[in-house]
């Protein structure tokens, strides 16, 4: 991946590029000008055409969908990437495990080489890496103590593994909406507060995975980075589509800063004085990059790279380039990247945010469905 500097900021090309360019047109924070104007044309097309597809696909798959026995809690989206959902996913299984629930995670593992349904973690410690579990099982295994976490892509296999192995009665659901093989007891969706549907369009001219009618099957609608608006654009927008569905408003709250080579929780006062390079491979780098112009934290140069991005040799070299071109003394990057950062040591320290979703609004609502969900099986 290449990258220029211009006043600080990492200008990305190729790939890297062409991708942040589409995350902009079909979240709708941009509008498609000059050539794109036809090729955006085209794309809705065949968004209509991956709409069809997708309905028949989730009616067909769900008619025969397999119960493993226990509560099944499904946290999804309506939406690719970007919603929030792994930290939500921790907090949901912090409080199920503090129900006390043996709980277990099961997530597809994107961006996983291995094959197969793999035990992540036992409740202790992650038992892989990411490039055999995905950064996302990793990362839930690595702060959620006593939870344990199975990866694979066929979901079913590793919920009955999670219960008939580990000991599992709850299986909360990494990524379930749309995987409607499992029977789950609760729907709980993750959506953008300020983006609820992108642009309105589906995949590949928007960033709807299925038509936004499909948060009538949620029992829960969780708005992540509520800011100034509120929940108010989720009401007008698909909260309309399920009226009588609660909405819980919450928000990311960052928690401390930690070196991915020790652990050790590093103070912000020294984050914020030693000029830093914004390091991130997510859905939403600007996001991550806010949340430190907030705290104070002065960034020198930013690196984005795609989300679940896989660093090479080449790209820890251009980013140590970066570091010492504008004279940073540390690299913060987020807590999804440290754990596919782990094994690299390099001479300017690596610091990862770690955040928390933090409810604002709806607490007696969430209870009320994680509640409902389980004592659903024992009545």
């Amino acid at each position: 991946m290449n990258a220029s500097t211009n006043s600080g900021r990492v200008r990305l090309l190729g790939l890297a590029k062409v991708v942040a360019r589409w995350s902009a047109l079909a979240e709708g924070r941009a509008r498609p000008r000059g050539a794109e104007v036809a090729l955006f044309g085209v794309l809705v097309l065949v968004s209509v055409a991956y709409g069809i597809a997708a309905s028949v696909l989730l009616w067909v798959r769900s008619i025969r969908a397999v119960d493993v026995g226990v509560p099944v809690v499904s946290v999804g989206n309506l939406v690719v990437g970007g919603t929030g959902k792994t930290p939500l996913v921790i907090a949901l299984a912090r409080r199920l495990r503090d129900m006390g629930r043996e709980v277990a995670v099961v997530s597809r593992g994107y961006g996983r080489s291995g094959r197969g349904t793999v035990v992540v973690s036992r409740g202790d410690r992650p038992l892989l890496g990411c490039e055999k579990a995905g950064d996302e099982p990793v990362l839930t295994a690595l702060v959620t103590k006593g939870v344990r976490v199975v990866a694979g892509v066929d979901r079913v296999a590793a919920a009955r593994l999670a219960v008939q192995k580990l000991g599992a009665d709850v299986i909360l659901l990494d990524d379930g909406l749309q995987y409607v093989r499992l029977r789950r007891d609760v729907d709980i969706v993750a959506v953008d507060a300020e983006r609820p549907v992108g642009n309105g369009h589906l995949l590949p001219a928007g960033v709807l995975r299925e038509h936004p009618v499909g948060i009538r099957r949620a029992d829960l609608i969780v708005a992540t980075r509520c800011g100034a608006h509120g929940t108010r654009r989720v009401e007008a927008s698909i909260g309309a589509l399920a009226p009588k569905t609660p909405i819980v408003a919450t928000r990311m709250r960052p928690v401390e800063f930690w070196d991915v080579f020790t652990g050790r929780v590093v103070r912000l006062p020294d984050v914020k004085d030693a000029g830093c390079v914004a390091l991130s491979g997510i859905a939403r780098p600007r996001d991550f990059e806010a949340t430190l112009a907030e705290l104070g934290v002065r960034i020198l140069a930013r690196l984005a790279y795609p989300d679940h991005h896989r660093y090479t040799e080449g790209d820890r070299a251009r980013i140590l380039d970066v570091a010492r071109a504008h004279g940073a003394r540390l690299i913060v990057t987020t807590e999804k990247d440290a754990v596919r950062l782990s094994d690299w040591r390099p001479p300017v320290p690596l610091v990862a945010l770690g955040v928390e979703i933090e409810v604002l609004d709806g607490e007696r609502a969430l209870e009320r469905v994680l509640r409902s969900a389980i004592s659903c099986r024992e009545s």
